[in-house]
């Protein structure tokens, strides 16, 4: 058991979401800019109000409601706060302030903490916000007009102390009483706003061309997180909103917009169901214990139970997103990253709720908010320029299906080609129309052919090329050893043995040029080429044509990013596990040379997907599996030779696993004994190399992983020979090419 769980945590240290501290670190970065942000601004806001402030204010603590104090007033001020009470019976306070005279009508803003008010002018009663008969309201803001006048004139402020003693004041020449926007007001409209336009935009182009119908989600959700902060603001805007109820009201939907967001976010798993049902319950929760709630005291309680389930939630989501992590989910890691910030500005935001920083509590919601729409509508446009690129590329991975498809009928059709007479006709005119079919551009390419004799070369057609220099050609293959030759906008295929050139084909003005794909692929049209020519015309094999196929599987595999003895490693493991199976020597060799050819397939994989780095998505991967097919569909045209023909059954069934898990969905015995083979040998290979996205594994790591995977992935037969070899000869000559 000890062992097991070793080996899981060596998987999990070697994938992509094997820790989750530095995805921890990274969301506790974003939550410190976030804070340090409001910090900064608040400090800017605060330079700017304290111009208008109305401080040195007197003040006590009284034990009945709208009692004149009997006692010693208290200083407050920017210096010295006003000290709170502990004393239950003392909820009660008063405010008094002298202000000078002035020529111009001046207005006078309270804010408090949705506390009942009642405001004297020079001992006349002007303004009465519900102070005897609610023990709290449903607006913070309390506003009243002080005309001109040439004498000093004495403000007092009678306040109930429902929830924290907030008291700020604020006056101000020609300003409307009754309704003031604030920054935030005006913050939150302007979020909806954009929000709105987003939705347009987004819908509009949605149905023009593109396929942005997600953008549009995220463009509600940025249009609700601004109304919800407009709405929230309210109550410190307007007297109007003096109501009880809405301070539930005003409450409840900014609470609910981290609810909406976290479900947003969820919404990038695939298996999100339980999550979601989490969220919409502690939404439900949070509604149930808030709404109810008749005073001051409940309301605490149930704004404590509302914050501690959007945390549990949020905490939820982060431990679903971590379960998705060891499975290498696509978006885990985003939704875990953000899920842990929103837990961090939850924890936060409750503590603002609790000590009463309704403006710090506004400020939580609306900015992660918006940091969880903005990577949201980031993944939503790279998904859609993933998508298109992948639909690029499934058209070219199509595309290269057919050329495939094609290779493979020219070989077919050369191999049947028994008239020497019409080889070169024919060779050539297949190997046109294969360039037409590859690119119609290629319909104005030309070709010549000529056959070596003792006075030179003698040309056996040409579509109208002037001055071929076959000489040349000979001698530029004599000197690389190459017998394909290609540039930009030509190539030449030598026909003959080491000693020189038998035969000279010759194409030119080739179309697009000569990328990777289309290279590998005229060789591995040479090879039927170079087949035909030997039993047809020259009469004698200069080389068997696995060794072509060879050279075109090794290209494959180092353009690949592995190892150049991978192949060799692989070829000697198949021979020793297959003799210690109980095969004769001449079937453990073919099967050795065999194996070399498993990944043929992947000349035919754009490179683009090859050489990426990170994870595959569920398209990209299908087309990556596709190489056994390709592979497959090229040496299957050689189905009369057995060691080709076992190559071609490698390549295709390689892939497969024990447990019917694998590409084609065979199990057991019904994958064919080569291939299961191959599998054994390959993995464990693959695992003990070094490649572009992973450390190589020790030998000791690598045979746990079979172990653990035998029955599973692997045959456990021949999972057992295996591990025998390995023990017996050493991990060290295991791992030697």
């Amino acid at each position: 058991m000890k062992k097991k769980t070793t080996i899981r945590e060596k998987l999990n240290s070697k994938s992509a979401g094997g820790s989750v501290l530095p995805l921890l670190g990274i969301a506790l970065i974003i939550f410190t800019l976030t804070v340090a942000v409001y910090f900064a601004a608040d400090y800017v806001a605060q330079s700017y109000a304290s111009d208008d402030m109305l401080s040195n204010w007197n003040y006590t603590y009284t034990e009945k409601a709208g009692a004149l104090p009997s006692g010693e007033l208290r200083v407050f001020n920017a210096q010295n706060p006003i000290i709170t009470e502990r004393s239950v019976r003392k909820n009660n306070i008063y405010l008094v302030k002298t202000i000078e005279a002035s020529d111009n009508d001046r207005t006078v803003t309270i804010m408090t903490d949705f506390a009942p008010a009642k405001i004297k002018l020079n001992g006349k009663l002007i303004y009465d916000n519900r102070f005897d008969k609610e023990s709290y309201v449903g607006n913070c803001y309390n506003s009243f007009v002080v005309r001109k006048s040439t004498h000093e004139q004495t403000i007092e402020v009678f306040l109930k102390l429902p929830f924290s003693v907030r008291f700020e004041a604020y006056i101000t020449e020609n300003a409307d009483p009754a309704f003031a926007p604030s920054f935030v007001f005006r913050l939150g409209c302007g979020v909806a706003a954009a929000g709105l336009i987003s939705i347009l935009v987004f819908a509009v182009m949605s149905l023009i061309k593109w396929r942005l119908f997600r953008s549009v989600a995220v463009g509600a959700a940025v249009f609700f997180a601004g109304a919800v902060l407009a709405l929230n603001s309210l109550p410190e805007v307007t007297y109007l909103l003096n109501d009880p109820v809405w301070f539930k009201l005003t409450l409840l939907p900014v609470h609910l917009t981290f609810m909406v967001t976290l479900a947003f976010l969820n919404r990038l798993f695939k298996d999100r169901k339980r999550t979601l049902i989490a969220i919409l319950f502690a939404s439900v929760l949070s509604v149930l214990t808030v709404m109810p709630a008749p005073d001051p005291t409940l309301i605490k309680a149930a704004s404590a139970a509302m914050c501690l389930l959007c945390l549990l939630a949020s905490v939820y989501s982060a431990k679903a997103a971590a379960a998705q992590l060891e499975r290498r989910t696509q978006y885990s890691v985003t939704v875990f990253v953000m899920s842990s910030y929103y837990a961090l500005m939850m924890l936060l935001a409750g503590v603002f709720l609790m000590a009463r920083q309704r403006v710090l509590y506004r400020y939580t919601v609306a900015v992660s908010t918006l940091v969880i729409a903005c990577v949201m509508e980031y993944i939503y446009i790279s998904d859609y320029r993933f998508k298109r690129k992948n639909s690029r590329l499934q058209s070219e991975t199509s595309r290269y299906g057919e050329m495939v498809d094609n290779v493979s009928l020219f070989i077919r059709e050369m191999l049947r080609c028994n008239d020497p007479g019409r080889f070169y006709e024919t060779a050539a005119q297949q190997i046109y129309d294969l360039l037409v079919k590859f690119n119609e551009k290629n319909a104005a390419a030309r070709y010549c052919a000529a056959v070596k004799t003792e006075s030179g070369f003698a040309e056996k057609l040409n579509s109208g090329i002037g001055g071929c220099n076959y000489e040349l050609i000979e001698k530029n293959s004599l000197h690389s050893g190459k017998k394909c030759l290609f540039a930009e906008t030509y190539f030449e295929f030598v026909l003959g043995d080491e000693s020189g050139a038998g035969a000279v084909f010759h194409f030119e003005n080739i179309a697009g040029g000569m990328d990777m794909f289309f290279v590998c692929m005229l060789e591995a049209t040479y090879c039927g080429l170079e087949t035909t020519y030997e039993n047809t015309v020259s009469g004698k094999r200069s080389r068997d044509i696995n060794m072509i196929f060879e050279e075109l599987a090794g290209n494959a595999e180092l353009d690949n990013g592995c190892p150049e003895e991978h192949l060799e490693n692989i070829s000697r493991y198949a021979y020793e596990l297959c003799l210690r199976m109980g095969l004769s020597r001449e079937d453990a060799e073919r099967i050795s040379v065999a194996s070399k050819l498993h990944d043929l397939g992947k000349i035919a994989v754009p490179k683009y997907i090859i050489h990426k780095q990170g994870l595959l998505s569920e398209d990209e991967r299908v087309i990556v599996n596709s190489h056994t097919k390709f592979g497959y569909t090229i040496l299957s045209a050689y189905d009369d030779d057995p060691l080709i023909a076992d190559a071609a059954e490698i390549a295709l069934y390689h892939h497969e696993r024990y447990d019917g898990s694998g590409t084609n969905g065979l199990s057991g015995e019904d994958i064919p004994f080569a291939a299961r083979v191959v599998t054994v040998c390959d993995v464990y290979d693959a695992l003990v190399s070094e490649r572009e996205y992973k450390k190589a594994w020790t030998p000791k790591e690598a045979r746990a992983y079979l172990a653990d995977n035998k029955g599973k992935l692997f045959d456990p037969e021949i999972t057992d020979a295996f591990l025998a070899y390995l023990d017996e000869n050493g991990d060290a000559e295991a791992g030697q090419g």
